[in-house]
C-alpha cells in the first residue's frame, strides 16, 4: 500500500525548531531529494536527533548533507540555518583539515572518538578557538553499506580554558613563591604537607628541600611542634580567616642544635579552582636581627637612666625628662611584645619618639641601630600590607556592585590631596564611567597609578597628570588583549604623567610582582603596586599595559570590556 506524504514524512515531527525548517524545507533541490523517498535508516537517524535534547547531526551521502537539532544551534553559530540542507565539508571548510581524516574513517565503516578536540572555527565571523567532545559513527543502509555519519557532540570550550587559566594561575603563583624576598611556601591539606616552598622558607625551617617536600611540616619539622602554630594553622585552613603574628619566637633547628627565632607570620586560606579552601599560603620574614637589636637599645636605655638616677641635683630635670623616656620605652615594649594588631606601627611610632628624646646622648653606633630598626619595620609593613593586598586581589573581583569609577578616583585624590599639593602637581581627569565591578579594586587601581605618577615625577617638575576616557571597539585594541577576548567594546582609561619614564623593554616586567628600576635609596617601594594594577583589570575581564621613554613621562592603558549596563 502506497503511503500517504503526512505518513511518509511523519518521522519530521516534533523536534522544535529544526523539526519545523526540516519539515519546511525544499529537499528536493538538495542530494537527498523529497522526504517520502528517503530511506529508513535516514529517517530513523534524523527521527531520533530531532527529538533528542543533547547536540547531534548527521552527514549523508557522498554530498555530506547535513540535517541537525535544536541543541546544535549554539553550535553552528551564523551558520544557522543555512547549514540545513548543506554540505558539512562546505559549511566547515575552515576546519575541514581536521574533520576530513575522520569522516573518510567513518566510511570505511570505522566510529570515531575525540575529547577536548581544538577546532578554529568561523562560525561568528571571525577566527575562535573552540574545543569539542564528539563521536562519529557510521550510519548504514538497507543494504549494509555506510551511508551516513552521525555525531552526537558536545562543546567543552569554557571547561578547556578554565584549566588553562587555572594551571597559568597555579604556574604564576608558584614563580611568586620562588621568587618572592621573602620566605613563602604552601602547605596543603588538612596535614598541611609541604606543595611548594622557596629557598628562604627552607632556610628559615633549617632544612633541605628534599627533607621536607611532599611531607606534613610538623612530621619532617618536629622541632616547630607544641609551639601554638598546629592551632592557628588549623584555624586559617577550617574557618578561612587570615592571621598575622609579628615577632613571634619559634624554635628551630640552628646549627646542629635548637635556637629560638623571631618572626613575622602571614597565614591565609588558599583556595583551589572551586572556591573550597585546599591549604594555607605562608609568608614568613626572619626579624631576630630587629628584636635582638631592639633589646640591645632597651638595655643601653636601662643602664643609662640608671646612671642619671645617681647624679646630682642639678640634673633633676635631665633625670625626670629620662624617666619619661624609659616609660615612653616600657609601653613600646609591652605594646610591641603583646598588642599583634599593630606591631609593625608601634615600633615605628615608638622608635622616632626615643631617638629625638635621646639624641643627645647617643652614640654613632646607637644611632645606627635605631636606623636600622626604623628601615626594617617600615619595609616589612609596607611588604605585609602589598602582600596581603596582592593575595585579596587574586581571588577575583567578588561583592561586585554597580561602581561609579569617577567617584572613586575623588575619593583618591582627596586622600593624595596633601602630596599632590605638596609636588605642585596638576591632575586633570575625563568623566570616567559607571561600571559593574568591586569598588574597592578599583580605588586600589587609581591609588597605585597616582602615587606612582607623584612618586617618579622629575626633580623641580610639578607633576602633570592627564586621566583620559573613551570607548574603543575590540578591533582598535586587539592587539593589547589576550586570545581569549571575547567582548566587542572595551573602556579605555589612560594614565599619562610627566615624570622620570622607563625603558619600553621593562614595559611588561614592571607589573611582576617584587619587580623595580630602582633601588630604595632612589625611590621607597616594594614593587607591589602595579601587580595590583593589572590583576584589577584582569579580574574584572579586562588587561593593563604601559607606555615611555626615559624623561618624557610614562602611560598606563587599562582595558575593560563594556557590559550592557554600563552608563559614560
Amino acid at each position: 500500500m502506497r503511503l500517504s506524504y503526512s505518513q511518509a514524512t511523519s518521522f519530521l515531527a516534533g523536534g522544535g525548531t529544526m523539526g519545523e525548517l526540516a519539515r519546511n524545507h525544499n529537499w528536493a533541490d538538495t542530494a537527498l531529494g523529497p522526504p517520502e523517498t528517503w530511506p529508513q535508516s535516514l529517517r530513523t537517524t534524523v527521527s531520533i536527533l530531532l527529538n533528542s535534547q543533547f547536540p547531534m547531526f548527521v552527514w549523508w551521502g557522498p554530498e555530506l548533507t547535513a540535517i541537525y537539532n535544536d541543541s546544535y544551534i549554539p553550535i553552528a553559530g551564523k551558520k544557522h540555518p543555512k547549514l540545513l540542507g548543506q554540505s558539512g565539508r562546505e559549511a566547515w571548510a575552515e576546519i575541514w583539515s581536521d574533520l576530513g581524516p575522520l569522516v573518510e574513517s567513518v566510511f570505511a565503516g570505522i566510529s570515531t572518538w575525540s575529547e577536548d578536540q581544538l577546532l578554529v572555527m568561523n562560525r561568528h565571523g571571525y577566527d575562535e578557538e573552540t574545543y569539542f567532545t564528539f563521536s562519529y559513527s557510521p550510519v548504514l543502509n538497507e543494504q549494509g553499506v555506510v551511508s551516513g555519519l552521525f555525531c552526537a557532540c558536545i562543546e567543552t570550550t569554557e571547561k578547556v580554558l578554565a584549566a588553562r587559566r587555572l594551571h597559568e594561575s597555579e604556574r604564576n603563583l608558584r614563580n611568586t613563591i620562588l621568587q618572592a624576598p621573602v620566605a613563602m611556601c604552601i602547605l596543603r591539606g588538612p596535614e598541611h604537607r609541604v606543595e611548594i616552598a622557596n629557598e628562604r622558607m627552607f632556610a628559615l625551617w633549617g632544612r633541605q628541600a628534599a627533607e621536607m617536600q611532599g611531607r606534613p611540616i610538623f612530621e619532617a619539622l618536629p622541632e616547630a611542634r607544641n609551639q601554638g602554630l598546629e592551632e592557628l594553622l588549623h584555624r586559617v585552613f577550617h574557618s578561612g580567616e587570615s592571621i598575622v603574628a609579628n615577632e613571634r619566637p619559634v624554635d628551630l633547628p640552628r646549627a646542629g642544635g635548637i635556637a629560638t627565632v623571631y618572626v613575622n607570620l602571614v597565614y591565609e586560606p588558599f583556595r583551589d579552582g572551586d572556591g573550597t579552601i585546599g591549604g594555607v599560603l605562608v609568608v614568613a620574614y626572619d626579624v631576630t636581627d630587629q628584636v635582638m637589636a631592639r633589646q640591645k637599645i632597651e638595655e643601653i636605655v636601662v643602664q643609662r637612666t640608671r646612671e642619671l638616677a645617681a647624679a646630682n641635683e642639678a640634673l633633676t630635670r635631665s633625670n625626670q625628662d629620662l624617666k619619661r623616656s624609659n616609660n615612653n620605652l616600657e609601653e613600646f615594649a609591652y605594646a610591641a611584645s603583646h598588642d599583634m594588631k599593630e606591631p609593625i606601627r608601634k615600633i615605628h611610632f615608638f622608635a622616632d619618639r626615643l631617638k629625638g628624646e635621646l639624641q643627645q646622648q647617643l652614640s654613632p653606633e646607637q644611632s645606627a641601630l635605631f636606623g636600622r630598626l626604623e628601615g626594617a619595620a617600615r619595609r616589612m609593613g609596607n611588604l605585609i600590607d602589598d602582600l596581603l593586598s596582592y593575595s585579596q586581589t587574586t581571588r577575583g573581583a567578588a561583592e561586585q556592585e554597580e561602581t561609579d569609577l569617577g567617584k572613586r578616583l575623588e575619593q583618591v585624590l582627596h586622600d593624595l590631596e596633601l602630596e599632590i599639593e605638596e609636588k605642585g602637581a596638576e591632575v586633570r581627569p575625563d568623566r570616567l564611567p559607571v561600571i559593574y565591578g568591586n569598588g574597592r579594586q578599583f580605588q586600589q587601581l587609581f591609588q597605585n597609578l597616582l602615587s606612582n605618577a607623584l612618586k617618579y615625577s622629575r626633580p623641580g617638575v610639578p607633576p602633570q597628570i592627564d586621566i583620559r576616557y573613551r570607548e574603543v571597539p575590540a578591533a582598535a585594541v586587539r592587539a593589547h588583549l589576550p586570545p581569549e577576548a571575547t567582548a566587542h567594546r572595551y573602556h579605555l582609561i589612560e594614565v599619562t604623567d610627566n615624570g622620570i619614564g622607563f625603558e619600553q623593554k621593562d614595559a611588561d616586567r614592571i607589573f611582576n610582582v617584587f619587580t623595580r628600576l630602582h633601588g630604595n635609596n632612589e625611590f621607597r617601594g616594594t614593587g607591589v603596586g602595579l601587580s595590583i594594577v593589572r590583576k584589577v583589570a584582569e579580574n574584572h575581564g579586562g588587561y593593563a599595559w604601559a607606555e615611555s621613554d626615559p624623561g618624557s613621562g610614562a602611560s598606563f592603558y587599562i582595558l575593560l570590556p563594556v557590559a550592557g549596563n554600563d552608563t559614560a
